[in-house]
């Protein structure tokens, strides 16, 4: 499948056995990727600006002191990073997290454990402008 062909995916996610599961998703889609588990904001800004993404993943509770809605915030502050879209994956309540991440500009929610059979779809809907608020 080539349905994301071309397409750079950067995933903020400190759980291993989920980076995982999202590259063998993405890579079989055509996607490249690019992973930081979000210790130090500083180093995750630098890895995102090099990698010039086309859509951002991030999950909203990692291990760090710093929370997924944290890096939306610094990431929505830097200019280059203004129009790319931000999608929350997590485990988290959706009943609480869906309309937090709407609120605020997520793209989307896509909850955890991720659909194998959708989530490649779930992503190019989003690069086509469209939102996906998905439960899992």
């Amino acid at each position: 499948m080539t349905l994301l062909r071309g397409k750079r995916v950067f995933y903020i996610e400190d759980d291993g056995n989920n980076r995982a599961i999202v590259q063998t998703i993405l890579e079989a889609a055509g996607a490249t990727l690019q992973f930081d588990n979000c210790g130090f904001m500083e180093i995750s800004l630098r890895k995102i600006k090099a990698f010039h993404p086309d859509v951002i993943l991030l999950d909203l509770m990692l291990m760090s002191r710093i929370s997924g809605y944290d890096v939306y915030t610094t990431l929505r502050l830097q200019t280059q990073f203004i129009t790319i879209p931000i999608v929350a994956v997590s485990a988290s309540d959706p009943e609480i997290e869906i309309p937090k991440t709407r609120e605020i500009g997520f793209a989307g929610f896509i909850g955890k454990p991720i659909d194998v059979r959708l989530f490649a779809s779930q992503i190019d809907t989003i690069l086509r402008g469209e939102s996906v608020w998905h439960i899992a």
